[in-house]
């Protein structure tokens, strides 16, 4: 029995990744394309995000010389791995989450600032002064945003907690 679900939970993650990278690879390429259309251009193909998504995976990858390498390569990683957890924390269109438990809120806060996060590091990693540069703005950028959006999700699920079968504080 645990071998089965196991199973369900392994393909339940795949098939949520592959479906939230394919949307929002297709929501980019219609963004462009109605970005386009408000500039009175034609604008690239809705294909084309996809095709940018493949022209990457097969580029070599080039290390700074002056990288912190691990840290380099760790830190997308991280980042994607951290993206797909969260989905997995999410009910969507109506299932249940694959991933639930007590204290489900304050880790889907936590997995929403590890991305950004992750892209810092990334870029401190690099050695590079001009993603040094950015990985500060990046900083100072979530200090600015990320207790706020805490403050104001606690608040509302505070709020109707009532509603909720489970302690989502714990």
């Amino acid at each position: 029995m645990n071998a089965e679900l196991f199973f369900q939970a392994v393909m339940g993650t795949a098939g949520i990744t592959f479906v939230a990278i394919f949307l929002g690879l297709s929501f980019k390429g219609l963004d462009r394309k109605i970005a386009a259309h408000m500039q009175m251009r034609i604008g690239p193909p809705l294909r084309q995000p996809f095709w940018d998504v493949g022209k990457l995976l097969v580029k070599d990858s080039v290390v700074p010389e002056n990288a912190v390498s691990w840290m380099y390569h760790l830190a997308p990683v991280i980042c994607l791995a951290s993206s797909v957890t969260l989905l997995l924390y999410i009910p969507l269109a109506g299932w249940e989450p694959l991933l639930a438990g007590h204290g489900d809120l304050i880790l889907v806060l936590y997995l929403l600032a590890l991305p950004a996060l992750s892209m810092v590091a990334g870029g401190f990693a690099s050695g590079s002064p001009f993603a040094t540069v950015g990985a500060q703005r990046e900083m100072v950028t979530m200090m600015s945003y990320e207790f706020p959006l805490a403050v104001a999700v606690i608040a509302v699920v505070w709020k109707i907690s009532d509603s909720f079968a489970g302690d989502v504080f714990t």
